[in-house]
Formats: structure tokens, C-alpha cells, sequence
């Protein structure tokens, strides 16, 4: 009920070419991102095109929540989609507060996959801290594998290994799926 609520409240304030009924609305969810006070909520919107877009608003009061509120940032494509369960996105709070989101494909084809992306607020910038990537085909069972890589740190595992990567900072802006890391690729 909530998330109908906050998710009905923000589409009228959202841009007119992301204006949607509230079924577009995939996934919402409230956190805390901001250094200056209130709240922040993220949003995916369903684009139609085989993806999700990202609305992220920075620093809401309860009061201004249904008057006009702009994102503070907007990721198109941000979350693969498919039209079924198994391949709809959502996004997530972890214990330490950073914003989750997930995307997967458990229900199409033999090639199966689950991404995660956690993303933190550095320098007044949205950033991809990490990388949890699950990926296995349903007629081969040797294949696939899973990585979990925190790119600030530049520490991860694959496949249960550990392994080092170069520490970077990935501006949310700039990720793409085509900058799957090789530690992730099967």
C-alpha cells in the first residue's frame, strides 16, 4: 500500500516523456542517500522497451512529496525487463543502506542470470560500489558461474575464489550492461 501511495503521488511530478499509469511502476523504494535531511525514494519505471528506467529523488520532506518533486537523477535502461515473473527488476535496501538494484532472467530461454548492483552516494555522485552476478544454463550444468566484485575496494570472489581487481569509481551514469567485467562474464 505504501508503495502505491509514494508511487501514485510521484507520477505526476515525474517528466512527461516518463509519465506513466501506475502499472509502469515496477519497483519503489525509500532510503537514505542524502546528507542534508528528508528522505530519498527510487523508483523503476517499465520504458516499454525491454527495460527499466531509474528515478532517483534526493532529499524529499513529507510535505513536498506530491508537489512537483523533480529527480534529482535519471538512469534510462537502468534494469533489464521481460514481460513474465522471473524477469522483472526491483530494487532494494541492504543493511548498510545502499540502493539494490536487481535485475534477472529466471524464467526464459536456457541461459539464466541474476545481476545486482549496489550503488552508493560519493562526492554528491550516484556510484556502483559492487557487482553481484549469478549466471547458468538449464541443459548444460557445467556452465556458468558467479562473481561478486566491490569495485571502491577493488576485492571480490569468483566462482567462490577470491580475486583483485583495479579500485574505481563507476559513475551510475556511465554503467552499462556492456561493462560486464571479465571477472563476470561465463
Amino acid at each position: 500500500m505504501r508503495f502505491r501511495l509514494v508511487a501514485l503521488l510521484l507520477l505526476a511530478s515525474l517528466p512527461a516523456q516518463a509519465q506513466a499509469p501506475l502499472e509502469r511502476v515496477l519497483s519503489a523504494t525509500t532510503l537514505f542517500l542524502s546528507d542534508g535531511g528528508g528522505y530519498d525514494l527510487a523508483l523503476l519505471v517499465d520504458n516499454l522497451d525491454d527495460g527499466a528506467d531509474l528515478y532517483v529523488y534526493l532529499g524529499l520532506e513529507r510535505n513536498t512529496l506530491g508537489a512537483g518533486a523533480k529527480p534529482s537523477f535519471v538512469k534510462k535502461n537502468a534494469a533489464w525487463t521481460g514481460a513474465m515473473a522471473g524477469t522483472r527488476p526491483a530494487l532494494a535496501v541492504n543493511d548498510k543502506g545502499s540502493l539494490l538494484i536487481k535485475s534477472e532472467n529466471d524464467a526464459v530461454g536456457r541461459d539464466r542470470w541474476s545481476q545486482t548492483l549496489t550503488v552508493v552516494r560519493r562526492n554528491g555522485a550516484l556510484t556502483v560500489a559492487g557487482l553481484t552476478y549469478t549466471a547458468r544454463d538449464t541443459l548444460d550444468p557445467a556452465a556458468g558461474g558467479s562473481c561478486d566484485l566491490n569495485f571502491l575496494s577493488g576485492k571480490g570472489t569468483r566462482n567462490g575464489k577470491k580475486v583483485e581487481i583495479k579500485a574505481q569509481t563507476i559513475a551510475l551514469a556511465d554503467w552499462s550492461d556492456e561493462k560486464l567485467p571479465k571477472e563476470c562474464k561465463f
